[in-house]
């Protein structure tokens, strides 16, 4: 999975045009330590951001876009170019929108697939964009948001669809070859595994962490990837208290992401922990192992 001559092929969903934020060192490292290929599928178009879009009105014109009815006209063209301004920091290659309506906040999934969302049309575009999105090669690692009854229902969601989605694949006995490892990303800070009762395709069983505090080069005892992450953050200007929510209630030193079950493949597990050990090893410049 990480050999000389081989490129990592990544595929990530999130809800919305800013969930990339929450996994910004990972990413950022596979494009530039690993020069991984990551594309990302977004479920949403964003438009229910407005809550938080009034300080940035002065930038886009002069739009009202506090105002619901403005916002969610203007919103879902405005968020998905700050994530495509996101994407050319951490290096995504490609772009899949799949424009879901983000008509409110809502933890309950099946509020959010019944009333909300088209669950089969989804499930659909992401077989699609599974099977075709690399070509014939596929994708190697699909990282996807972890299941929480804490979480948005849309970022629950989301990750339930993909879990789903690689189930049907396999069901229909395609190439287990051609299907990608899932691993699924934590907005929370976690001390204890995991543990999502309402649907077992969410089932984990290892974890692995992506520290934000490693230098992002031997030259420089500054900068770090908790400054990538602000950087990101930074592109996400409609949402006003994105900055101060990653400072605060997102705050972290490491990135935990989580090795599902459904994946059911010893060597896949090895294949994450080698990829992680060797995250860990190229950032350790005091041994001679960096790029």
């Amino acid at each position: 999975m990480v050999m000389i001559g081989f490129t990592l092929a990544v595929l990530v969903v999130i809800a919305h045009p800013d969930d990339e934020t929450l996994f910004s060192g990972f990413l950022h490292a596979l494009t530039h330590k690993l020069n991984a290929s990551v594309d990302l599928v977004c479920i949403t178009n964003g438009e229910g951001g407005f809550r938080h879009s009034a300080p940035s009105e002065s930038l886009y014109g002069n739009l009202q876009l506090s105002n619901e009815t403005i916002a969610r006209q203007h919103l879902p063209r405005i968020r998905k170019q700050e994530l495509l301004d996101s994407g050319k920091i951490l290096g995504i290659r490609k772009y899949f929108f799949y424009d879901q309506f983000d008509l409110k906040y809502d933890r309950d999934v099946e509020n959010v697939l019944s009333k909300q969302w088209n669950k089969e049309l989804i499930i659909q575009l992401l077989e699609q964009t599974i099977t075709t999105g690399n070509g014939q090669q596929g994708y190697n690692l699909m990282l996807i948001m972890l299941p929480s009854v804490q979480s948005h229902g849309h970022h629950t969601a989301s990750g339930l669809l993909a879990l789903e989605t690689i189930k049907r694949l396999r069901d229909k006995q395609l190439d287990e070859m051609k299907l990608p490892i899932v691993i699924g990303g934590s907005e929370f800070v976690l001390s204890d595994r995991p543990i999502y009762t309402l649907n077992s395709l969410a089932e984990t069983s290892a974890e692995f962490r992506f520290h934000r505090k490693w230098k992002l080069s031997s030259s420089s005892e500054i900068s770090d990837y908790q400054m990538i992450v602000l950087w990101v953050c930074g592109e996400h200007k409609s949402q006003g208290g994105l900055i101060a929510e990653t400072l605060t209630l997102l705050a972290r030193d490491n990135e935990q992401y989580f090795y599902f079950t459904l994946n059911n493949n010893t060597q896949k597990l090895r294949m994450i922990d080698t990829l992680f050990k060797r995250l860990a090893d190229m950032h350790d410049y005091d041994s001679g192992n960096m790029l």
